[in-house]
């Protein structure tokens, strides 16, 4: 039998420690990768989520100018409401431009929603807006529509 030297005793134990940590490091980082791609994929629904919430205001304005019933200003603006959890605002400015004979009346309307979801500042904070113009023309003589 031969007998170790008392050099050699416990030699394998840093080697261990040493290979705990570096694979302990290793499960570290891959759960923090895991835990940012989770995170950007939850960001991706939710802005994906927030487009179609801001969408969905500028096309109720979008109704509620184009409306035969409407041949005036921007109709009243709700408060701000909320689709899916999502805060939408709404603001619509409406100018007035004539054509060359002043005969008809070209009603510019300029309508923007804004959806947003978390406070301003914070890193789940979501936000989308979308602008849309319109317009359309109106006879100035009897104040109908345009052909």
């Amino acid at each position: 039998m031969k007998s170790i030297s008392y050099r050699a005793k416990g030699f394998m134990l840093p080697m261990a420690i040493f290979l705990l940590v570096i694979l302990a490091a290793l499960v570290g980082y891959a759960m923090r990768l895991a835990m940012l791609a989770n995170l950007g994929t939850i960001q991706d629904v939710q802005g994906a989520q927030a487009y179609l919430a801001a969408r969905a205001g500028v096309e109720w304005a979008a109704y509620q100018v184009l409306t035969p019933a409407n041949m005036q200003a921007c109709p009243a603006i709700p408060a701000p409401f909320t689709v899916n959890g999502f805060n939408v605002a709404l603001t619509c400015n409406h100018s007035v431009e004539q054509d060359k004979a002043e005969t008809q009346d070209i009603r510019i309307y300029t309508i923007q929603s804004t959806a947003s979801i978390g406070l301003v500042g914070a890193k789940d904070y979501i936000e989308r807006r979308i602008t849309m113009t319109l317009s359309r023309c109106i006879d100035a003589t009897n104040g109908e529509e345009c052909n």
